[in-house]
């Protein structure tokens, strides 16, 4: 009969290559979260770049100026500002609800006959 370790010391051994084996999946799910935020950072700052851009040729610097600086233009367009649609009659803010007409399916109030 082969020399078998006990129940104990395969479940140890077992669970230190477990764990062996989670600390690089850890390391590999850290890297990526830090990944995904380098990216997300590396999109603000190239908005902010892009915003900072508009602001010099607002401010009355040439494309072709700060070309001679050193500068060049962004990849990235600066974003829209979200332009708000106009309103033919704005919206009365009373905080109640709106009066709901009533529906074709529904019988309407009863009327008193003036003769009866």
């Amino acid at each position: 009969m082969a020399n078998t370790p006990d129940l104990e010391t395969t479940l140890k051994a077992a669970q230190r290559l477990l764990d062996q084996r989670l600390t690089v999946v850890e390391s590999h799910k850290r890297n990526l979260d830090a990944e995904e935020a380098a990216r997300a950072a590396l999109i603000e700052r190239e908005h902010e770049t892009a915003r900072t851009w508009a602001d010099l040729l607002a401010a009355g610097w040439s494309a072709e100026e700060l070309g001679r600086l050193g500068f060049k233009a962004p990849a990235v367009k600066a974003p829209k500002r979200a332009r708000r649609t106009r309103r033919e009659e704005p919206a009365k803010a009373t905080g109640s609800a709106p009066v709901v007409p009533p529906q074709a399916s529904e019988s309407p109030t009863p009327q008193h006959s003036a003769g009866v």
